[in-house]
């Protein structure tokens, strides 16, 4: 039997108890319709040095790895997408924090230009947990960001319209139980590297799948 005749019947058969109130048509449809491509929110120059600056100062977190492996995978997509030539490695900032006692009232443009960047990536915590209850073995991840682009000697250059950043939809783990302490390590990880490629796609072309059943699918809204 064919490898495709073959998946067919297979979806045939267990395509109904997983309908609910939808069709089969509309069902056949959305599986097997192409993958819809997703315009960037926002084309950012290209061939730059840039700056992640991951903030927490309005929203201090509890976690403190969560700003390093954020900025480092989110450096990372942008390299690999060609949006950034080079990327500021995140001990340059830390340098700078410690080095000077103002560093808190800098602004971004300004944090660009000690750091050699051509443009920075600014990204702000606003909501940042593992777990709703820390007595209790149940963790649940959330990360909401909001994110601008800046140029180190312009300024902001988007979004336009809001000065705050644009709010990136919160990344959400579902409710996990885990005695160690220690897994949560491991969510923080998996919370920088979903929220890392959601904060990049906003600026570059995807695709996304055209079923609720991809894996991409969440990101359609972006």
């Amino acid at each position: 039997m064919r490898p495709l005749r073959k998946t067919l019947i297979i979806l045939l058969l267990v395509a109904p108890g997983m309908l609910g109130g939808c069709t089969l048509a509309n069902w056949f449809v959305a599986v097997f319709s192409p993958p819809q491509k997703v315009h960037a929110r926002y084309e950012p120059a290209k061939d730059k040095t840039y700056l992640v600056f991951v903030d927490d100062l309005l929203c201090p977190v509890t976690y403190e790895p969560i700003k390093r492996e954020l900025t480092e995978s989110l450096s990372k997509q942008l390299t690999e997408h060609d949006i950034a030539s080079s990327t500021v490695p995140y001990e340059d900032l830390l340098d700078l924090m410690a080095t000077n006692p103002n560093f808190n009232s800098m602004h971004v443009p300004t944090v660009g230009r000690k750091l050699g960047a051509d443009m920075v990536l600014y990204v702000q915590i606003d909501e940042f947990a593992l777990k709703d209850d820390q007595a209790s073995p149940l963790w649940k991840g959330l990360l909401r960001v909001t994110v601008k682009v800046v140029d180190s000697d312009a300024g902001r250059l988007w979004p336009p319209d809001r000065p705050g950043g644009y709010p990136v939809p919160a990344i959400e783990t579902p409710q996990t139980e885990h005695p160690s302490p220690a897994y949560g390590a491991e969510l923080a990880s998996i919370l920088a590297d979903k929220a890392a490629d959601r904060i990049a796609k906003l600026f570059y072309e995807h695709e996304v799948s055209a079923h609720p059943f991809g894996k991409d699918s969440s990101f359609g809204g972006q």
